[in-house]
């Protein structure tokens, strides 16, 4: 946030960007810059996306101090999201498919993601 191009990313062809681990990762810089649009300062935290410098080591993952420091412009979110496990599967679903069936020792087996149910013939 601020006056004139304040909050705007600019990126031009003096990097080159890439979408591995070489040179510059878009998405990791872009996030970084994004940080900053949001009003975000830069990290002392070496593990923050808002570190001045990085090495991309893969996946993207926001730092407690990135969170905080949103946090403290924006205040906590209203609605946290909780991550969502794994549906247990409706046996009576009649759209029901499995990935795999097999009999062992003499019962059933019916395979689905990482559930399995068994019955005896």
């Amino acid at each position: 946030p601020g006056v004139g191009i304040g909050g705007d990313a600019h990126f031009d062809d003096d990097e080159w960007w890439t979408s591995n681990f070489q040179d510059y990762n878009l998405y990791r810089v872009a996030a970084h810059e994004f940080g900053h649009s949001l009003g975000l300062a830069h990290s002392t935290d070496i593990g923050a996306l808002m570190y001045p410098s990085y090495t991309f080591s893969g996946d993207v993952q926001l730092s407690q101090d990135d969170i905080d420091g949103i946090q403290a412009i924006y205040g906590p979110s209203q609605n946290p999201t909780q991550p969502v496990g794994p549906q247990t599967p409706e046996v009576c679903d009649s759209k029901l498919t499995f990935d795999a069936i097999t009999t062992i020792r003499g019962e059933v087996m019916f395979f689905k993601d990482r559930f399995y149910m068994r019955t005896n013939p």
